[in-house]
């Protein structure tokens, strides 16, 4: 019996996941020989219907889960139309690693009969396809992190902390993104799933280590995606894929659960895990829903803090960290800081340089 090599292995685990793609929507070769830029792509592709096309480009998160509760769309509907067109972002851009489509619709369709029957929502996010970074555990969807050596491995039988916070709330979970392997790099490229091309240029790129949920939300193949942060690992993607990320305080969102490749009881920065979306009241939307979900009963890791909602204030006092002088920033960096001074002073803001506050 002849053993594999590791190219031979990540080369099934990649035949296995674009078999996974029906036929019906794999974009035409003629679609794709015409030039259309990733953004283009969808809506001269075929794939999808205009009503498909209006679902997933005309309404960000709040807007949907809004029109899912007062049945202007269905469930079942708005999840066909976001999994094709993440179906449509993976072919384009290799942002995806796992894909359940099968699973989602059939939810979508439960959750649906629900409604119909009960004339009552499942919980705040009742129907809205969420996508999840690669790292998060889903019950029988295989969690490798990129690695070849993890292929082997058996898949989830348990949810991360999270994933349950997100089917409590009614949310539908249909695919997992791409990320670099180890997820400690800004660059999101693996021996396994390839490289996650950026949608605005191939050689410029969507970020890391959530560079799958990025690219996925910015080619409006999710309206709501969840990534993980340690040093940038949300901000970076949503810089470079034109998005709003938010990396909360550390055990705000439970982490507990995830797949990770440290030893076991390895002790080092505290990652956390925060939405990457089309608005801030989309960020504020999913902090809320997960802030009030008692977390903490699920993971001892997670802050039992609910959302508090904040005074009104036309003044806001916002704290700076200029560069340190022994690793002085670029020069585009600086700029935009001082940019973001000025103007937030010429709002009548405070702004306060948080060094000399230590000194």
């Amino acid at each position: 019996m002849t053993i594999p090599d590791w190219q031979q292995k990540a080369e099934a685990k990649r035949s296995e996941a674009a078999a996974k793609i029906p036929q019906e929507w794999q974009i035409p070769k003629s679609i794709l020989g015409k030039g259309h830029s990733p953004f283009d792509i969808p809506r001269h592709s075929g794939i999808l219907s205009a009503r498909e096309i209006a679902i997933t480009e005309d309404h960000d998160a709040t807007d949907l889960v809004r029109e899912l509760a007062s049945r202007e769309y269905s469930s079942l509907e708005v999840t066909t139309a976001f999994a094709k067109r993440a179906a449509i972002a993976q072919q384009l851009t290799s942002c995806l690693t796992e894909t359940f489509f099968d699973v989602a619709l059939q939810r979508a369709q439960e959750l649906d009969e629900y409604l119909e029957r009960t004339g009552k929502t499942v919980g705040p996010f009742h129907g809205l396809p969420i996508s999840i970074k690669e790292s998060f555990s889903v019950t029988g969807v295989p969690t490798t992190l990129g690695f070849v050596s993890f292929l082997d491995r058996p898949v989830s039988t348990k949810n991360s902390a999270l994933v349950e916070v997100l089917l409590a709330a009614g949310a539908v979970l249909y695919v997992k993104t791409n990320i670099p392997q180890t997820m400690m790099t800004a660059d999101s490229h693996n021996n396994v799933f390839g490289r996650v091309l950026n949608p605005y240029g191939k050689d410029i790129t969507a970020g890391g280590s959530s560079g799958g949920e990025g690219c996925l939300v910015a080619l409006r193949g999710s309206p709501l995606g969840v990534g993980t942060d340690i040093a940038g690992s949300i901000r970076i993607p949503a810089l470079c894929c034109g998005l709003v990320g938010f990396k909360p305080t550390v055990g705000r969102v439970p982490y507990g659960g995830q797949t990770s490749a440290a030893r076991p009881g390895m002790v080092g920065v505290a990652p956390t895990a925060g939405p990457i979306c089309h608005s801030a009241r989309d960020a504020e939307l999913f902090l809320r829903v997960v802030f009030n979900s008692n977390a903490a009963d699920l993971d001892d890791g997670a802050l039992g803090i609910s959302w508090t909602e904040p005074k009104p204030s036309s003044i806001l006092t916002i704290g700076i960290m200029p560069e340190d002088p022994e690793r002085p920033m670029h020069p585009p960096m600086k700029r935009v800081l001082a940019d973001a001074v000025h103007s937030l002073t010429a709002a009548g803001h405070r702004v306060v340089d948080l060094t000399k506050k230590m000194t």
